[in-house]
């Protein structure tokens, strides 16, 4: 068993890896000519080096963690346990220091991959104003609230199951059923919450561009409670705009960067584009997507907890849950990719209406040129492989959603 999870570990970033490569070689060739302005000489330069780049980053990444990852299951994972057994009696507080301390491992090892993606990578071509501190209070921010969301939703399941062990479906349903509400709750609530940890929203001042905005959202329907402006700026020269919230209220979310960078025209675009998920309840067919895959993953997890030979594998007496979440995380890579194709391509046909609701309340020019400054200023990649848009892309590549608007 243990050599069967070892390999499908290592078939996961074989195949991977393959696709990053075939991504990676498709992305030279000429680029679709109804995005060949995207990128003048000097900027198809910079997009290239900062594209290899990452490419080469991504590869090392992945092939250390992997490696990091198949030494621990031949032996420490199951030392740990047993020395967290005799810390404390209670199965709950030995899964939640099992897995605190697996976190807490994770977080370290990946701090200089972190630093040098931000402060050498992202910054020599031209993307990062974090600062170290920043970097460091963000990461310790995100530590302290994984720990504490994650453990608490953990500490659930887990009592769930000293509950009704042995009733599997009952335990499955009632997992699925605590998973999809606080799905909802993340949506409604903890989003905007999760966001104003890092970032600070400032009211967007009277004028032109929020009288627009305002009567673009009454025009369809939708009241828009506020319209903020993110200070993306300080971490970040890269661009984005949405609308938060569910229902007919919603906050709008602006990129201080957008504000830099685009025209108030097409910032109008691309918001329509955002109002144009709403109003085709974009939103809530996601949430029901993402709840419908929480109780195949809750089948997954309430399978992995009936088997020991999982866990007599690597060393472990019997079942432990802790190790049980890290085992179902990597039984779920494959069936992560096999899910991501139907499902990117239900995300990417709600992009392309998104953008045909925007032609139609504004103007295609101004969205169409929106597109590609989002792209020139991104660095966006312009030709991706088809493979790696079917396994991974929510969005549309670029050229093929200009191209329908463009008829």
């Amino acid at each position: 068993m243990r050599w069967i999870i070892m390999a499908l570990l290592l078939g996961v970033f074989i195949f991977e890896t393959a696709v990053s490569i075939l991504n990676q070689k498709h992305s030279l060739r000429p680029i679709p000519r109804n995005v060949r302005d995207v990128y003048d000489k000097e900027g198809y330069k910079k997009w290239l080096a900062y594209s290899l780049e990452g490419h080469r980053y991504g590869l090392v990444q992945r092939g250390f963690n992997l490696m990091v990852f198949l030494a621990l299951l031949m032996g420490p994972f199951a030392s740990l346990a047993r020395w967290v057994s005799l810390q404390t009696t209670s199965p709950i507080f030995q899964s939640l220091l099992f897995l605190g301390i697996y976190q807490t491992f994770v977080l370290v090892l990946g701090l200089p991959f972190g630093l040098y993606r931000t402060f050498s990578l992202e910054e020599r071509h031209g993307f990062n104003r974090t600062t170290k501190k920043m970097f460091f209070r963000d990461t310790l921010v995100s530590y302290v609230v994984t720990l504490a969301l994650g453990g608490l939703v953990l500490a659930s399941i887990h009592a769930l199951f000293l509950r009704y062990a042995d009733n599997l479906w009952l335990f499955v349903l009632i997992t699925w059923l605590g998973l999809a509400v606080l799905l909802v709750f993340v949506a409604a609530v903890l989003g905007k919450w999760f966001m104003r940890l890092f970032n600070r929203f400032t009211p967007l001042p009277e004028g032109d561009l929020r009288t627009r905005i305002e009567e673009l959202g009454t025009t369809v329907g939708f009241n828009v409670k506020a319209i903020l402006v993110m200070d993306a700026s300080k971490r970040s020269t890269k661009s984005n705009a949405a609308f938060m919230g569910i229902g007919k209220t919603r906050e709008v979310i602006l990129f201080d960067t957008l504000l830099e960078r685009m025209s108030d025209d097409e910032i109008v675009a691309v918001l329509a584009h955002e109002l144009g998920h709403a109003v085709h309840k974009d939103t809530w067919r996601l949430l029901a997507r993402q709840i419908v895959v929480m109780g195949l993953f809750a089948v997954g997890i309430g399978f992995v907890l009936q088997v020991p030979a999982f866990y007599t594998a690597f060393g472990f007496s019997d079942v432990h849950f802790g190790f049980a979440t890290i085992l179902f995380s990597i039984l779920l890579e494959p069936i992560s990719l096999l899910l991501g194709i139907p499902l990117n391509l239900l995300s990417r046909q709600a992009e392309y209406k998104a953008d045909a609701f925007a032609a139609e309340q504004t103007d295609r020019k101004w969205l169409i040129s929106a597109l590609k400054t989002l792209s020139r200023e991104n660095l966006a990649n312009l030709n991706p492989h088809p493979l790696s848009v079917h396994l991974y892309y929510s969005h549309p590549p670029m050229g093929e959603r200009i191209g329908a608007l463009q008829g």
